[in-house]
């Protein structure tokens, strides 16, 4: 039976390359010849453009389009794009179409040409293809159309095509669970609103299913048991559903999170000195969370408190905990405590740390001990946020306005180093005082200053005044800032002064305390800045018993919001650590695990209009400005 499945699939093939054979030369490398090295492909490609020249249509063609796939798979994609679009693709038999089709906009999508992309990818000679075409075209169409949807927002669009990609591919291969997991993280990419909106468009489909099942992964985050009842559920209304037998990995592991969740937990925290008050706020955090895991009947640990002000060693503490019957350690919230545990060979029972060691303290011992688990505020994962974010909307040239202290420093390089390896550039890296005169700094910035100072010159050599109006630096097409809300209040209208108000400014989650003041934040409309879902909503129940029971300033919300998660976080620890793509949706944000047990978080986005902070949709890729230029040229000759 394998033979003749093997002489029916061979045959099939056969047809196939008869139906669409031309005077068009062999595109494919033979499976059996080794890669050619990349002077190879470079005197390839340069003597298949020279029998191009010397060729007549369609052979001229064929060997354009084999040049050119050489060329994306080198990832040489300006010379790529060059010789693609000097084709007319109106002119190409099927075959020729869909290759060109393929290639030209694996280029786009590279090159961030999302405008092109999408003209090419949803070209109507493409749409009327489908049938016909071969299995692996079709796959390989429809990921780069994934691709491109997912990238410019549409994540239903993006499912859809991953279904379409499911139906084609068979379940034993490993391209099958690579789809199913881009699919389903596709799926977490919607927040739980947007997910209940999208099922309710939907009938008795295969993608409500899917919408259904994310939505209970979205949901009862800090209970694991009602999520799998949920889960249970599912999968009886959807017996013959695709995923109802092979569970996205992240709700595999529901069953034995929760049998081996721990059950008694050691919570080590400062009782006096300077962080009293903030480890105060963390425990409020912490047991309001434990306290609503009660009410709603979920399984709870029994909980310890240590006090680690009383001793500068905190491994006497641990090894206490670890006596007396902890199966899992929470803090501690020092930083140099957090390096002694990380200075460890073993731990056996894991830690979740309430801080990060200072990398630049530990270049001797990069590498954290098994179990170790470091969470906290890192303003450093916000700061590599805005760039990605501002980068994807379209900006390359970065100004960089902060405080003069230790933690903002860290920041604009964490942004720096983020920025400059997604290709963007820092113009100005500007620091100033926690107060005082921020005319000056931005003055000085700009460069409005030596304007000025043009003026001065002119008026002595011309001996008379002249009209003038000062102009700033113009290389500069957004503003990272880093700054609290008071400082904000300030700048944003000095910007505006100096003739910045153009530019967009983005900002770090220092910018808002959570606190409504419409009047004052009118002038920091305009402003976009990444926050904690905490702050931004009231979608946590927590808040509730934080708000009876403590009496914290509004500063200390975020940390209340660290507390929520370190409860919330502790049983997930093996989930996060076992699925690369496994995330918690907290109240300090979208969570991760990154090498060496450092979770991430990856926050939402708002932006002040009209002194309110408004939520906003997940960011947009603009073509950036080259691709802007090359638009038209980048069309088929046929299409200009």
């Amino acid at each position: 039976m394998q033979y003749r499945g093997y002489l029916c699939t061979l045959l099939a093939l056969l047809v196939w390359l008869l139906a669409s054979c031309s005077s068009t030369p062999p595109m494919e490398t033979p499976a059996d010849e080794p890669p050619l090295s990349r002077e190879a492909i470079e005197a390839r490609v340069k003597t298949l453009v020279d029998q191009a020249r010397a060729s007549q249509s369609p052979e001229r063609e064929g060997y354009l389009l084999e040049a050119a796939n050489l060329l994306v798979e080198q990832q040489e994609y300006d010379w790529a794009r060059n010789l693609l679009t000097s084709i007319d693709s109106r002119q190409l038999d099927t075959r020729g179409f869909l290759l060109h089709t393929e290639l030209l906009g694996s280029v786009a999508l590279n090159e961030g040409s999302y405008y092109l992309a999408e003209r090419i990818l949803t070209n109507p000679r493409l749409e009327q293809q489908w049938q016909t075409m071969a299995p692996e075209r079709e796959l390989a169409l429809r990921e780069l159309r994934a691709h491109l949807y997912q990238r410019t927002g549409d994540v239903i669009a993006s499912v859809n095509e991953r279904m379409l990609m499911d139906s084609l591919l068979s379940p034993e291969e490993p391209a099958s669970a690579e789809n199913r997991e881009q699919l389903w993280q596709s799926l977490m990419s919607l927040s739980l609103v947007e997910l209940e909106q999208a099922i309710s468009g939907e009938s008795q489909t295969p993608l409500r299913g899917w919408l259904e099942l994310a939505a209970i992964s979205k949901d009862n985050q800090a209970n694991l048991e009602r999520q799998q009842a949920q889960v249970d559920q599912w999968q009886s209304a959807w017996p013959n559903h695709p995923a109802s037998n092979n569970l996205p990995n992240d709700l595999q592991l529901l069953r034995r999170l929760i049998e081996q969740q721990p059950r008694q937990v050691a919570l080590l925290l400062p009782e006096e000195g300077t962080l009293a008050r903030a480890a105060d706020a963390v425990r409020d955090g912490f047991l309001s969370a434990y306290y609503r895991a009660g009410h709603e009947q979920s399984r709870r640990p029994q909980v310890r408190l240590y006090n680690t002000s009383a001793s500068d060693d905190i491994l006497a503490l641990y090894e206490q905990a670890m006596a007396e019957g902890a199966d899992l350690v929470i803090g501690p919230l020092d930083k140099d405590k957090v390096r002694q545990l990380h200075e460890q060979d073993l731990l056996p029972i894991p830690v979740l740390t309430l801080n990060y060691v200072d990398s630049t303290l530990n270049e001797e011992r990069p590498e954290a001990p098994e179990g170790l688990y470091q969470f906290g505020l890192a303003s450093e994962d916000e700061a590599r946020q805005v760039a990605r974010r501002a980068y994807q909307e379209g900006h390359r040239n970065a100004m960089i306005l902060a405080p003069d202290r230790n933690w903002s420093a860290r920041s604009a390089q964490a942004f720096t180093r983020e920025w400059q390896a997604l290709g963007g550039e820092v113009s100005i890296d500007s620091q100033f005082p926690g107060s005082g005169d921020y005319s000056r700094i931005i003055q000085q910035a700009l460069l409005i200053d030596q304007s000025q100072a043009r003026r001065q010159a002119l008026t002595r050599l011309l001996g008379s005044a002249l009209e003038f109006e000062p102009r700033r630096r113009k290389d500069l097409d957004m503003i990272f800032l880093m700054a609290d809300p008071e400082q904000g209040r300030q700048i944003r209208p000095t910007l505006a002064f100096h003739y910045a108000g153009d530019l967009p400014v983005y900002a770090t989650s220092h910018i808002y305390t959570g606190e409504r003041d419409t009047k004052s934040n009118r002038d920091l409309n305009g402003v976009r800045f990444n926050t904690l879902p905490w702050l931004l909503n009231g979608e946590f129940e927590e808040k509730a018993t934080l708000a009876e029971h403590s009496r914290e300033a509004a500063i200390y919300s975020r940390l209340h919001a660290l507390g929520v998660d370190a409860y919330r976080l502790y049983p997930r620890l093996p989930q996060l650590e076992q699925i690369e793509d496994a995330r918690l949706y907290g109240a300090t944000g979208a969570l991760r695990m990154r090498a060496g047990g450092r979770i991430e978080r990856e926050l939402v986005w708002a932006q002040f209009q009209g002194g309110e902070a408004r939520p906003m949709a997940a960011a947009t890729p603009r073509d950036n400005a080259l691709q802007e230029e090359l638009r038209d040229d980048l069309q088929p000759p046929g299409e200009r």
